[in-house]
């Protein structure tokens, strides 16, 4: 961790030192180690910092999480310190259009990792990505392209997950869970695992879906999507939301990629599209995220599981 420098009579860090923190927090803030950021960003002043720098990446790794009343209220002092940053008025117009209700019915249940990451395509496609890319390693233009897609062919993804209803009766809870139970029985196949939760069916399937380092599908990738799709087609009334997995190994020098976060957005969309064409699900009510190299679907422990984790993992939730 960065020492925290105090300027000779100064109540505060030294400007070169939050710099320091800020570009040390980053990093981990991209890989989902949030607890880790936020740990830095605190020796700085975190959310009581005068630093806009300071509170834009805790704002950013707030709305990850999921906690979207923190990640405003960094970004509403960051708006005090500098009403025209551009990151603080997105941020919030963005946390607004949420509130204002654009999901309806219940929220979707994935686990820490992945539903901290349900902002659409872990920020990348809504442009809320928790650190810029450096000078020096520039985007290849395809990916831009496909996340510049991605913001237009998914401008009504929902992208919270809102609590559930206090109001919500013993009757309706045993219903959607009997017709969760319903959902997990027709998806059945010896491709993948269906695990059932509150409030989804968690689809992970046994083979690789992708080639390493990429977003191409494996030779039997294409078909197991294409089948789940199928089953899919026949079902009424679901939402689904494609999560993109990679294994703990980065893409390589010269990879079209700058991180694993961004080829698992890019195999969320891949499959989301193959989904979408397979099933008559429109491409705009697929929701997608990617959870990069963070809480993959098999332990990273040999290189048969991550193959395996060259994926996606697919919800289906009951609409209400």
């Amino acid at each position: 961790m960065s020492a925290v420098v105090e300027s000779a009579g100064s109540a505060g860090p030294d400007l070169a030192a939050v710099g320091t923190v800020v570009t040390d927090a980053a990093p981990h803030a991209r890989a989902g180690r949030y607890d880790a950021a936020r740990r830095l960003l605190d020796t700085v002043g975190g959310q009581d910092s005068d630093d806009v720098e300071v509170l834009d990446l805790l704002a950013r790794v707030h709305a990850q999480r999921g906690d979207l009343p923190q990640a405003d209220a960094c970004w509403a002092r960051v708006e005090h310190l500098d009403p025209e940053h551009a990151g603080a008025l997105d941020g919030r117009r963005r946390i607004r259009a949420i509130w204002s209700g654009k999901r309806t019915g219940g929220g979707l249940v994935l686990g820490a990792a992945a539903a901290c990451l349900l902002l659409a395509g872990g920020g990348v496609a809504t442009g809320w990505a928790l650190a810029s890319r450096p000078a020096d390693q520039q985007a290849d233009p395809a990916v831009a392209q496909e996340l510049a897609q991605l913001r237009h062919d998914l401008n009504q993804i929902r992208t919270a997950t809102p609590p559930p209803s206090d109001g919500e009766t013993a009757e309706g809870t045993t219903s959607r869970e009997a017709a969760l139970r319903e959902v997990r029985d027709a998806l059945g196949d010896p491709r993948w695992t269906t695990t059932l939760d509150a409030r989804s069916v968690l689809v992970t399937f046994h083979d690789p879906v992708f080639e390493a380092g990429g977003a191409e599908t494996s030779r039997s990738g294409a078909d197991t999507l294409t089948g789940l799709a199928g089953r899919l087609r026949d079902l009424a009334d679901v939402e689904v939301t494609v999560v993109g997995h990679t294994s703990d190994t980065a893409p390589v020098p010269g990879s079209r990629y700058l991180d694993n976060a961004e080829v698992g957005l890019a195999r969320a969309l891949a499959a989301a599209q193959v989904i979408s064409s397979a099933s008559g699900i429109p491409l705009s009510a697929v929701d997608v995220a990617s959870a990069g190299d963070v809480d993959p679907p098999y332990p990273n422990t040999d290189e048969t599981n991550r193959a395996r984790n060259q994926t996606v993992t697919v919800a289906i939730e009951v609409v209400p």
